[in-house]
């Protein structure tokens, strides 16, 4: 009976092993607009470098929600990036001025369709000028971060 728990545990730690190498050494793609790559897992960890929509990483290490990539095109570029930052799906961007942009494909991948965005026009004029305003707002970092601090707010992961 003993050697049955041992062969159990074995093999359930094999298992958790498996699964925590998942990703680990596979192609992956940036599907965001633009993503920051970070020197450690935390949203206030220096920013490396920015990785923009499409760009193509290979995948180092996983933890938790973080990721830890090295970027195909910049070998020497890797860092850690948020997860759902990242699609295994190929993404092939195009200098044709008649295809969709990356933030237009960014938007479609997240759910953002044609046809929702015409169910919209169709009812009424809608100006996007307000949410472009609130999309090229930049709060420094060190700023968010006094904030959080001064108000004795939580830091999230560090």
């Amino acid at each position: 009976m003993k050697r049955f728990s041992m062969l159990m545990a074995l093999v359930v730690l094999a298992a958790v092993f498996a699964a925590a190498q998942n990703l680990q050494g596979k192609i992956m793609f940036v599907s965001s607009k633009t993503a920051e790559l970070k020197s450690s897992t935390g949203f206030f960890a220096d920013t490396l470098g920015i990785l923009e929509y499409g760009d193509q990483v290979t995948v180092l290490e996983e933890n938790g929600k973080w990721v830890k990539i090295a970027a195909v095109q910049k070998p020497s570029l890797s860092g850690w990036i948020v997860s759902a930052n990242l699609t295994t799906k190929r993404i092939i961007s195009s200098g044709n001025r008649n295809t969709a942009s990356a933030n237009e494909l960014a938007l479609a991948g997240k759910g953002f369709s044609e046809e929702v965005e015409n169910a919209y026009r169709k009812d009424t004029v809608i100006s996007y000028a307000e949410i472009d305003a609130m999309e090229a707002w930049r709060i420094p970092q060190q700023e968010l971060y006094n904030f959080l601090v001064a108000g004795h707010l939580s830091l999230g992961d560090k």
